[in-house]
């Protein structure tokens, strides 16, 4: 015989009413309740009509997310966040790939028209989004790093200038001053402004802009070779450089090493992000974290609020970034100044 709610509520030591919140509404339950509830579903193989409790409270519990790739060791800590978030309060999430073709962007369009989810995050500025949602976008949306559409349409992201700022603040403090700028996608407003506030932090150190030390990464890992060669063929190269993401500081190691350079006796690297690809690098990247899990899990739980009608959400959350030492940076050595 199917189980039903009843014996979910027997199961859970709790009323028929509530084992209906938790399952329907579990922020509306206290924590241990909802997990009491959750388990006592399990063990007895009840499951939810999805069909019938969406045409009921015309709603899908599922959640959008559309990003422009996922090959990139930057996203995946963002999804998780996202999805630990909204699996906790009773929500899938689809994720869109915005960077492939115009078809694959036209369904998402066609999802977001049909109701067929109930609300959408938007991780890339870059991604041309707005193409199909216009500038604001019919539904609960909640935008994560780049903003793209005007408030109240709310986004989570961190300081771009901060980071920059950190990273030179931390070599300046090494006594370096030829510090270079590897910058990331210009189309990626993150990116804009991580180069911006580089200039901004350089002038704040007393140290001089040189445009020759600002080169672009655009075009990824190998953008970052490329940027990095050119940055190393100058008459007198840098002696340290502020990667705008980790995956161009672990591509401007590569060429440092296929130079003979070493790392961090004769060139300084930074990075941003804090991803696994500078945790792994030989040696460890010094970089300026972004908690991207935290920065989902925010953007999550700040989307279902919406959707849910829950009124105060800010409309520019902002999350601290810190410094990570690790061993790329080393303090200026008079031969490399000279």
């Amino acid at each position: 015989m199917r189980p039903t709610l009843s014996d979910v509520a027997r199961l859970a030591s709790v009323s028929v009413a509530t084992a209906s919140r938790a399952l329907s509404n579990p922020d509306l339950v206290a924590d241990g309740t909802r997990r009491a509830v959750r388990e006592a579903a399990n063990s007895c193989g009840y499951k939810i009509n999805l069909v019938a409790r969406s045409l009921r409270i015309q709603r899908t519990d599922t959640l959008l997310v559309l990003t422009p790739e996922i090959d990139n060791g930057f996203y995946p800590a963002l999804l998780h966040g996202i999805e630990d978030a909204a699996l906790d309060l009773g929500y899938t999430v689809l994720v869109g790939f915005t960077a492939k073709s115009e078809k694959h962007r036209q369904s998402y369009a066609d999802l977001l028209s049909n109701g067929r989810v109930d609300g959408m995050l938007v991780m890339d500025g870059g991604s041309g989004v707005n193409r199909f949602t216009g500038p604001r976008p019919d539904l609960p949306t909640v935008q994560v790093l780049d903003r793209i559409y005007a408030p109240p349409v709310p986004v989570v992201r961190v300081d771009d200038g901060e980071v920059a700022d950190l990273a030179v603040r931390h070599l300046s403090s090494l006594g370096h001053h030829r510090i270079a700028h590897i910058a990331g996608s210009a189309a990626a407003p993150h990116a804009l402004e991580r180069r911006n506030g580089f200039v901004a932090a350089m002038g704040r150190s007393g140290l001089p802009v040189e445009e020759h030390l600002m080169v672009s990464g655009d075009g990824g890992w190998e953008g970052g070779l490329q940027a990095m060669r050119r940055l190393l063929s100058l008459p007198q190269r840098p002696t340290a450089v502020f990667c705008a993401d980790d995956a161009l500081a672990c591509a401007a190691m590569n060429v440092c090493r296929e130079q003979g350079l070493r790392v961090p006796e004769d060139i300084s690297l930074i990075g941003a992000n804090d991803t696994q690809d500078g945790q792994r690098a030989y040696p460890p990247l010094t970089t300026v974290h972004v908690p991207r899990a935290d920065i989902g899990a925010t953007a999550a739980n700040l989307l279902i609020g919406l959707i849910r009608g829950q009124p105060g959400a800010e409309s520019d959350t902002v999350l601290p970034v810190e410094l990570r030492e690790r061993a790329t940076c080393a303090p200026l050595r008079a031969a490399v100044a000279a």
